[in-house]
């Protein structure tokens, strides 16, 4: 009972733990809000996940023991089946010895009756006397007299043999029957057993259900706030493009000069399939020198881009922070133009880390084809200080900086 006890307040443990952790889907305003949300849902699916784990375990433990126990149970059966043949055996054999000593009794009664008998030609009118009296001499009559004796010493013998067999085959048919008793008890205890243990097994299961449906529903929820995601740091590399734009603009107007180039060019195929964004040239404040770790992402692009800033944080952050910093960020890819990838999403046949992003620098872009040839660095390449060159289709989808 103790046994059940525990393992039911586990399981029922596990299944709070899964009901706290259950939440409706929720919605971010901003992308940080979203990201937030999204490494706080994905750290909850890896604690159900484990919890999946350790309730398999579980499950694959009790169903060992209601596989031992049944084991235990057939063997049981089986013993029990042999005791009934032996006491079913022993009690014919009681019933034999009881009959041979019915007979020996009957048999020895006739020897005694016979004995004792008269006959009308005896001198004495009893055979046993007589037999006695006809001897011829005294070593006849010792010779007689010891013959029937030892008649009836065998009969008495052979009587006390079957006697003492019978004792000895109840004494074995009531020993297996005391054997047969205890076995039935113990096949008892371990019936017992078999139905508490698949009451734990069904808890066990329900349990991982539970977790199951529970990390389903974190996937829609995951779904729904990698598009809150998406969709808010699109509009905020927009505005802060739009805030930059607006910025350049009045600075123009104020200085009453012939307007410069604006920082925006639209992309034009060329005869050789790509398209290249005309910059400004603009470099950031703070991009001297490489403050980025040695073998990141971020640390090879702005050794391929210097004009990239030094504290512009994660890959995924890249976009906005360029944005803050005056730079031309949208959805429009061009060769020379830093591209980055925000949380989990797909570059090529991987996904971005799925709380830092990644950023690569665009080599060349195929607008016929709508793809982008990237090189880039990363602890997870065979070159962590790059390049690594990967071209990637559905080029559109990501985030470009242009200096």
């Amino acid at each position: 009972m103790s046994f059940k006890k525990t393992i039911t307040t586990t399981i029922a443990l596990g299944l709070l733990t899964a009901s706290v952790l259950s939440t409706n889907v929720v919605s971010a305003a901003t992308s940080s809000e979203a990201q937030e949300a999204i490494t706080a849902n994905k750290n909850a699916t890896n604690d159900l996940l484990k919890q999946i784990e350790s309730a398999n375990i579980e499950v694959i433990g009790l169903d060992q023991k209601i596989s031992t126990n049944a084991s235990k149970i057939a063997d049981q059966e089986a013993a029990i089946t042999k005791a009934n043949n032996q006491i079913e055996s022993l009690s014919g054999q009681i019933t034999d010895a009881q009959k041979e000593v019915s007979k020996r009794t009957v048999v020895l009664k006739k020897q005694l009756v016979t004995l004792q008998e008269k006959s009308g030609d005896a001198v004495s009118g009893n055979v046993y006397v007589d037999f006695l009296l006809n001897s011829n001499d005294l070593s006849d009559l010792v010779s007689r007299s010891f013959t029937i004796n030892k008649l009836n010493q065998a009969s008495k013998e052979a009587l006390d043999d079957v006697n003492s067999a019978k004792a000895k085959l109840s004494g074995l048919k009531t020993e297996q029957e005391n054997t047969k008793a205890s076995l039935v008890a113990t096949k008892t205890d371990l019936e017992k057993q078999k139905a508490n243990l698949e009451s734990l097994k069904s808890e066990a299961d329900q349990k991982q259900t539970a977790l199951s449906q529970k990390i389903n529903d974190n996937k829609d929820e995951l779904t729904a706030l990698q598009a809150d995601f998406d969709k808010a740091s699109t509009e905020e590399a927009d505005a802060a493009a739009k805030k930059a734009a607006d910025a350049a603009n009045n600075a123009n107007n104020a200085k009453k000069d012939t307007p410069q180039p604006t920082s925006i060019d639209t992309p034009s195929d060329n005869k050789g399939g790509t398209s290249v964004f005309g910059g400004s040239g603009k470099v950031a404040g703070n991009s001297a020198g490489n403050s980025y770790a040695w073998g990141q992402c971020t640390w090879y692009v702005k050794s391929v881009a210097p004009w990239a800033g030094n504290n512009w944080g994660n890959g995924a952050q890249w976009g906005a922070s360029a944005a803050a910093a005056g730079f031309t960020v949208n959805h429009i890819p061009a060769a020379g133009a830093i591209v980055s990838f925000a949380g989990g999403q797909m570059v090529g046949s991987w996904a971005a880390d799925g709380t830092y992003g990644h950023v690569a620098y665009v080599q060349s872009y195929d607008a016929a084809a709508g793809t982008i040839t990237i090189t880039q660095g990363g602890m997870g390449f065979s070159n962590p200080a790059g390049p690594n060159t990967q071209t990637i289709s559905n080029a559109g989808a990501f985030t470009y900086i242009h200096n």
